[in-house]
């Protein structure tokens, strides 16, 4: 497939996206246009929880939390989210940005909650539920999905948590720059994290540079290292 011209996100056939297994059995989506993997070869579940739930959600603080995704992809980061709020009676707020949404046939192919599952209903609902508007999916977990590009979308809240997930560096290089992570960090709350699984050097350059005090954690499922970010309390908006 071609790459869509800028400002035009590309909703993306079922027929031309193609599930792979991942290396803890876990299902992920090779991106047919792009070419890369949606989540880490060694395992999509393990790495989502590891740096997006452990590094990221679960050093939020208080009942209610605001969450930002950079690339909703197949909503995996959003329902473990969901599943972990459920967990600990934590309310959320949760807004995501992607350039390339995805059909429910193709996410409900990957198998991540059956039909008896509880959260099969609210899963479903965050893939087929209105962009752009903010939609109550389940008790205490509202959703607001943005299609289109992260440089052409304005945050309209202040964050608690960021999930940088865009593919890799190599792959999307504008999106891990510092003029994004300068928005990112004007939308972060004092004290607020963002985590990627990217721990490159001008990753981690890019994110101070715009104001973040990185810190290196080690990765998921045997990868050396990811990053979280924090904003300290202190600090102003560049």
């Amino acid at each position: 497939m071609e790459r869509p011209k800028r400002n035009e996100p590309l909703l993306l056939p079922p027929e031309t996206v193609h599930a792979e297994a991942t290396g803890d059995g876990s299902m992920t989506l090779r991106h047919p246009v792009l070419g890369d993997l949606y989540h880490s070869s060694r395992g999509a579940f393990g790495e989502a929880e590891h740096v997006y739930i452990r590094a990221g959600f679960d050093a939020c603080s208080g009942p209610d939390v605001r969450v930002f995704e950079m690339g909703f992809g197949s909503g995996l980061n959003a329902l473990l989210t969901l599943r972990r709020a459920g967990e600990t009676g934590r309310r959320v707020e949760y807004h995501t940005v992607e350039f390339y949404p995805l059909a429910w046939e193709t996410v409900e192919r990957l198998g991540y909650v059956s039909p008896e599952d509880p959260f099969y209903e609210p899963f479903r609902n965050m893939h087929i539920c209105p962009w752009k508007e903010e939609t109550e999916i389940a008790p205490g977990f509202r959703i607001k999905k943005h299609d289109g590009e992260l440089a052409d979308t304005e945050p309209d809240a202040i964050f608690d948590v960021i999930y940088f997930d865009a593919f890799a560096p190599e792959t999307q290089p504008d999106l891990w720059s510092e003029t994004v992570f300068r928005k990112l960090f004007r939308h972060t709350a004092p004290g607020g994290v963002l985590v990627t699984y990217s721990a490159k050097g001008e990753v981690k350059r890019a994110l101070r540079a715009a104001g973040y005090e990185v810190t290196r954690l080690p990765g998921a499922l045997g990868k050396r290292h990811m990053v979280r970010a924090v904003r300290k309390t202190e600090t102003s908006a560049r």
